[in-house]
């Protein structure tokens, strides 16, 4: 195992059709996979890869994101996206995200937190156990988008249900975190769908796992601002909070 990862890591990404909604514009999902896949292509060298930290009976999940759009890539476009880890807050890990387009403009900009997991239990650790694989600089390099934090939903309606199918299992059993965006648009409001989103925060709550019936609920917090979360029968399972703009 290799002990040197590089400071930050930058894919090229030629925006597909199978990447892009009605209109073009990327899909948050297909933003999420990108930057998962990224992550993983800079830390896999290295020996800190999924397989490799599985090894050591270690696994890493998303917790939270939160994402400043300026522009979402459109179909066709080639971008590119650069992906750093930033740091460590006791059991917290911090990595940012930044896409740009070919005359280097800013078109997303976001922090992604994630938590150390048993792959036995998927029990939270503390984050010592990878800090002993290879300790990683304390990064000062942040990006034009606060923290992802807490928010909560205000006269939240019920919205329907959707029942957890293997399609949407990943290796580590439940739902990957990438099809809660798709969740999120599918559930929101007409109105709302064909808007362009400006700032996105999603909250990975608890577990979804297949056979699970998520109950959905959707909240409008301002003109702009939607909220829509989901809950199994053991309680939160994601919240997102969107603002969008062009609606």
């Amino acid at each position: 195992m290799s002990n040197i990862i590089l400071p930050e890591y930058t894919i090229e990404v030629k925006v597909a059709s199978f990447d892009t909604d009605s209109a073009d514009r990327m899909r948050l999902s297909a933003v999420l996979r990108y930057q998962q896949e990224a992550g993983e292509q800079h830390l896999g060298p290295a020996g800190l890869g999924w397989r490799d930290l599985s090894g050591h009976g270690i696994a890493f999940v998303a917790s939270r994101w939160h994402a400043v759009i300026h522009r979402l890539p459109r179909l066709e476009e080639t971008v590119t996206l650069t992906t750093w880890h930033r740091d460590r807050k006791g059991p917290r890990f911090f990595r940012c995200y930044e896409w740009r387009d070919a005359a280097g403009h800013v078109l997303i900009e976001g922090v992604m937190q994630f938590a150390l997991v048993s792959v036995t239990d998927h029990r939270l650790l503390r984050g010592d156990e990878f800090m002993a694989l290879a300790p990683l600089p304390d990064a000062t390099r942040g990006v034009g988008c606060a923290d992802p934090g807490r928010f909560a939903l205000t006269g939240a309606t019920d919205a329907g249900t959707y029942t957890v199918r293997w399609s949407d299992i990943d290796r580590n059993g439940h739902m990957n975190n990438t099809r809660y965006a798709d969740l999120m648009w599918d559930f929101m409001p007409s109105l709302w769908q064909g808007c362009e989103p400006k700032d996105v925060e999603l909250y990975f709550a608890g577990e979804s796992r297949q056979g699970d019936t998520l109950s959905v609920v959707v909240s409008l917090e301002k003109d702009d601002e939607i909220c829509v979360a989901a809950d199994t029968d053991r309680g939160r399972t994601f919240a997102a909070k969107i603002t969008l703009g062009n609606h």
